[in-house]
Order: structure tokens, then C-alpha cells, then sequence
């Protein structure tokens, strides 16, 4: 059991303690005065342990300083206090703590025996306090002669148990946690250390001006748990003032006239070492001006990252064609990204640069399926224009991108328009639809060469996709969408190879081709004038009802009877004459004109539909 947890061997014990006890006898006076017996003898040796340890202390009566931050209450709002203290009156207190701990137990531990006559925890609680006194860091420090360091470090960590979830948390004694403390204001608590060194006239102002409130002022269960002291006299007040004030002009002649000896000022360096350079500009400490370099827009360091500047080809920074105005000279410090290049996500704004491959992050539709969609960062705005300029007489084989025409070729490799036979033909229909033929050839016979759209193409040839996106088939030529942007490119047939296809592979003829469109207009005019009787029907078997009951609400009217007579409007289910609840008197059923069956009251000539099964 060296290795379990003390509360596992607690409860190991508890266990056993509780199955001894069921089998022994404490009805036997004598066993029962032995267990009391060996109760008492029990609590004995626990106390001559913590006197033999107090002794200990007394007698090494260890002054090194403590500090910790003493966690705050359970369900309090309140943080941490800073605590500080010296090892032997910390270890005093602890060894308080465990005696007041075991004179409850003591205490507790009589009022059941003696006033609730229970016998049985007589026996666990002669062992568990004594293994617990046996076990605690007191005892390991100051008996045992364990070194304090680990779990036996002050201040001591929580034990922990079932309970340990519902207490305030282990002691912070740390040196980031004691200092930030520190400067928060929130210690204070000092432990009553006065004896070790005699009161003088500086600690007395010391401990006067630890004693002003602070920023926010302590609550009054802080303050009443510490040691009132008097507060000082406006004397004494206008003397720590007048002290502190002859300390600092006695610094400042110190610091005078160590700069005045040193004949080269020193370089200024931050808290963490660094000086200031040519990219590195340091604020300096406070009432020191910055020098004018780090505000004017003479020289932008290249690691500056401003949106004002482009970056070169060579990886420097170039204010030249800048697209952005100038920004002033008093925002060059707060300029970091170029807002302009980035896109909104609704996740943040961000850049082609952290995600090319981001669809989303585009702009604008590409004009080329190859083409970058915005301005590399590399490349200056003239740059990126004159790139895309070259790439549209790229797609449009135009300038200097124009196929030559030589007189030293062989005619019957010249490609000549299939019209006229000139040589000056359209060399990207060439390419895309495999059509020689010139610009002036193209506008003359417009019911040859002209452009159809994909619906178009769909609507009037009763062409399908399928068809139309076979590039082998029938080819066709993209261009941007000019509705909208961010739409698919247009696709755009030449119609003599459309009405190529359509009359002569898919329908036959052009009469075949009427012949189908004919057809299908009839069957979509049947279909729509079949969708408009079902609701028309629909509609009238929801309002039959309701004409019912208009028509016996017309003065005069035939089918109302006596009512009819009067005007008065007939509800549905009303007896004609007015008297009782009608009953209607069905006739014989027969099918009307539109082929429906129906039978009708003989008394209100109500009409109703019957269906047959």
C-alpha cells in the first residue's frame, strides 16, 4: 500500500475498521473501556507529535520571507489576496490549523459516544487521525527530515479528496502570479512579523504609506481583519511627502551627472535589447520625440508593409503607378494592408495572396480560362496591363500576334475566304469554328454566318445539351456573359453548322423540323389547356356550395321556395319553408353533358356529384 493515495488507504481502512467492528462485542463493558482506552491513548500521541514539532520549529525558527496569493473564499467574487509571511510563522499556523482540525474531531467524536451511544467509529477514529498526523508535510518536514521541496514545497498544496472540488483552490506562490498581485493592489495582508526587527522612524512611514487606500479601495472584511493602525498626522504626511521629494532631486543630479561623464550617449535599448536602426524605430522612453525620419514618406523600409507602396520585380518597395491615393502623412503608421485587393468573406478580409486557390476570392469571371484573375503582387499596375493587353491580341490574333501572309507560299496551302477567296480572313473563327472567312463576307450574308446563342439554338433547332456542349459536333466560340459578370461564358454556334446538323442529321428536313416544333407547341397547348380545366373543375366543386347559397339569397329567385320569396339569404342543410332542418330528397341519378354522375334534390334542386365503385 506504498504506493496508494492516502485516501485510498483512508478508505481501505474504513472498510476493514467497519467489518472488525460488527464483530466485536461492545456490549462487554470491558471491551468497550479498552476501545475508549485505546481512543484516548490514540489522541494522546497525536498531540505529543505536533508539541514535539512545534518544538522543532521553535527551535530552527526559519525567517526566510514567503509570499503567495491566498485564493479567495468559495462563491466569492472577490480575487486572490497576496499573503506575506515567514517560513516559521507559516508552519505555526499550519501546525494551528492541525490542531484545531483534531480537537473537533475530539470534540465530535465525545458527543456521539456519549450523548448518541455510538460505539462503532471508536475504532476508525483511533487509527485515521493518528495515520493522518503520521502522514502530513509537517510531520514529513520536521519528524521524517523529508526536504521541502515537490508536494512538500510551502506553501502546501490542497490534499486532495472528495471534497477538494468544493474548496477555494490551491495557494499561488509563483513569481508571475506574486507580481501581478503586486501591482494590482490586491495584497496587503501581511503577517504580525513585528518582532523580528525594532520599530523605527522609517518603517513607521513606511507602514503609513502602505496604509493609504488604494485603487479599488478594499472591502471592509479586508480591512477589518488586519491590525488597526493610527492613522498619520498632517505632520508626518507633509514629512514622507517632503522625503519623497528630496529622494527624487538627489536621482535626478545622480543621472545628470553620470550623462555629463560619458562622452558618447548612450544607445537607447528597449526592456527586451533592442536598439534602434535603420528598419527599427523605437518610441523611447516618455517625453522623448520621435525623430522625423520615422514619420516622412521619403524613405518607406521594404519590410513595411503599406498599402501605399507596390513592390518592385526585384523585391523592393516602388511607389510608382500606385493605384491608391496618397494617404496622410499622420495615418503612415496605421496603413497596413491594402483593403483594395481584398475581398470580403464574412469571415474577414482577405487576400489572394494567403488563398490563391480560393474560387471565392476573385474579383471578377476570368477573361481567359488561363488568365490570373487579379493583379499579381509582384507586378506594378502598368505591368499588369500591358500583360493583359498581350494576351487579348493573343485571343483575337491581331497586331503582332496576326498569322503572316507570304506571296513565296504555295497556293494551295493559303487559306482564302470560302466567299470571296480572299487571303484576309478571320483567323480566330478559323481556329475555333474551322470557317475561312473574311469580316466583310460575314456581315453580308448574316443568314450564313451570324451567331446563335445556346437558347436560341435549343428554342429553334430543338437542339439538346448534350449536342451542344460536343465541341466535335458542333463547336462553338465562349465569350464573357454580357448580363452579368459572375455568370458562364456565352456560348455562341455559327448558324450554317447548326442548320447543318439540325436538317440534315437530326430531323431530316427542314419540314421535318417544323413538323416536330409543330407537334410539340400542340402537345404543350394541350397539356396547358388540360392543367386548366382540372382547376377550373377544381374550382367549381369548392364553389358549388357558394353559389347555392347565393342563388337563394336573390329576391324572386326560382329555386328558393317561400324563402326565395322574401329575400332572405337560405343557409346550406335549412329547410326551404323555413320550418326544421332540411332534409334533402335525392332523385334518380343520371350523367350530365360532360359525362360526370349527379343527382339532384327533388326539394332545392341541389346538385351534387356521385362516383360509382
Amino acid at each position: 500500500m506504498a504506493g496508494l493515495s492516502p485516501q485510498v488507504t483512508n478508505l481501505v481502512i474504513i472498510l476493514g475498521m467497519m467489518q472488525v467492528a460488527k464483530r466485536v462485542p461492545f456490549d462487554d463493558p470491558n471491551v468497550l473501556n479498552i476501545c475508549r482506552a485505546l481512543y484516548v491513548a490514540s489522541n494522546l500521541i497525536i498531540l505529543s507529535i505536533y508539541l514535539y514539532i512545534k518544538a522543532v520549529i521553535d527551535k530552527k525558527k526559519d525567517m526566510t520571507t514567503l509570499k503567495y496569493v491566498e485564493p479567495a473564499p468559495m462563491g466569492s467574487s472577490e480575487e486572490g489576496k497576496l499573503v506575506t509571511t515567514t517560513v516559521h510563522a507559516y508552519d505555526l499556523g499550519q501546525l494551528k490549523n492541525l490542531m484545531r482540525s483534531q480537537g473537533m474531531g475530539v470534540l465530535m467524536m465525545g458527543v456521539m459516544h456519549l450523548y448518541f451511544k455510538y460505539t462503532n467509529p471508536l475504532l476508525i477514529q483511533s487509527i485515521i487521525p493518528l495515520k493522518g498526523a503520521l502522514e502530513s508535510n509537517l510531520t514529513k518536514i520536521h519528524v521524517w527530515g523529508q526536504p521541502a521541496v515537490g508536494d512538500l514545497k510551502r506553501p502546501f498544496k490542497q490534499a486532495a479528496g472528495f471534497m477538494s472540488g468544493l474548496q477555494s483552490g490551491p495557494a499561488q506562490a509563483d513569481k508571475k502570479a506574486v507580481e501581478a498581485a503586486e501591482r494590482a493592489g490586491r495584497g496587503g495582508v501581511k503577517e504580525d512579523i513585528s518582532f523580528l526587527h525594532k520599530p523605527c522612524a522609517s518603517a513607521r512611514k513606511v507602514h503609513f504609506a502602505m496604509d493609504r487606500p488604494g485603487t479599488p479601495p478594499q472591502s471592509q472584511s479586508q480591512s477589518g481583519s488586519r491590525r488597526l493602525s493610527t492613522p498619520p498626522t498632517p505632520e508626518v504626511t507633509r514629512r514622507v511627502e517632503e522625503s519623497r521629494l528630496r529622494a527624487k532631486a538627489i536621482r535626478d543630479q545622480r543621472e545628470a551627472v553620470h550623462r555629463s561623464a560619458q562622452p558618447v550617449p548612450a544607445e537607447y535599448r528597449t526592456t527586451s535589447g533592442y536598439v534602434a536602426a535603420g528598419d527599427i524605430q523605437l518610441t523611447g522612453p516618455a517625453g522623448k520625440k520621435r525623430p522625423y525620419t520615422s514619420i516622412s514618406r521619403a524613405e518607406v523600409p521594404a519590410t513595411n508593409r503599406d498599402a501605399r507602396t507596390t513592390s518592385s520585380k526585384d523585391g523592393g518597395a516602388s511607389t510608382e503607378s500606385s493605384d491608391l491615393r496618397p494617404m496622410s502623412r499622420k495615418f503612415t503608421k496605421y496603413v497596413d494592408y491594402n483593403f483594395s485587393a481584398m475581398t470580403d468573406t464574412k469571415g474577414g478580409f482577405l487576400s489572394t495572396e494567403d488563398d490563391p486557390w480560393n474560387k471565392s476570392m476573385s474579383t471578377g469571371a476570368p477573361s481567359h480560362p488561363s488568365g490570373a484573375e487579379q493583379k499579381p503582387a509582384h507586378m506594378t499596375a502598368a505591368e499588369w496591363e500591358r500583360m493583359q493587353l498581350i494576351r487579348k491580341l493573343q485571343r483575337n490574333k491581331s497586331g503582332p500576334f496576326e498569322p503572316s501572309l507570304s506571296v513565296l507560299a504555295d497556293e494551295k496551302t493559303k487559306k482564302r475566304c470560302r466567299e470571296c477567296r480572299t487571303v484576309e480572313i478571320d483567323f480566330v473563327w478559323e481556329e475555333v469554328f474551322g470557317c475561312a472567312v473574311c469580316n466583310t463576307c460575314k456581315e453580308k450574308y448574316p443568314e450564313k454566318y451570324s451567331l446563335l446563342t445556346k437558347t436560341e439554338c435549343k428554342e429553334d433547332y430543338l437542339l439538346t445539351d448534350p449536342e451542344l456542349r460536343d465541341a466535335e459536333l458542333l463547336p462553338h466560340l465562349s465569350k464573357p456573359n454580357p448580363h452579368k459578370s459572375h455568370w458562364h461564358d456565352m456560348m455562341l454556334f455559327l448558324r450554317y453548322q447548326v442548320e447543318d446538323y439540325a436538317f440534315n442529321h437530326k430531323w431530316g428536313s427542314p419540314e421535318a423540323l417544323d413538323a416536330e416544333f409543330e407537334k410539340r407547341e400542340a402537345e404543350k397547348k394541350r397539356r396547358k389547356e388540360a392543367k386548366f380545366k382540372e382547376k377550373l373543375l377544381d374550382l367549381k366543386r369548392k364553389t358549388r356550395t357558394d353559389a347555392f347559397r347565393r342563388n337563394n339569397a336573390k329576391p324572386g329567385s326560382s329555386g328558393t321556395g317561400v324563402m326565395g320569396g322574401l329575400g332572405k339569404a337560405t343557409k346550406f342543410g335549412d329547410a326551404v319553408g323555413g320550418s326544421g332542418k332540411h332534409v334533402h330528397e335525392w332523385g334518380r341519378t343520371v350523367e350530365n353533358e360532360e359525362g360526370m354522375t349527379v343527382k339532384t334534390c327533388l326539394t332545392c334542386n341541389m346538385e351534387v356529384e356521385e362516383l360509382e365503385l
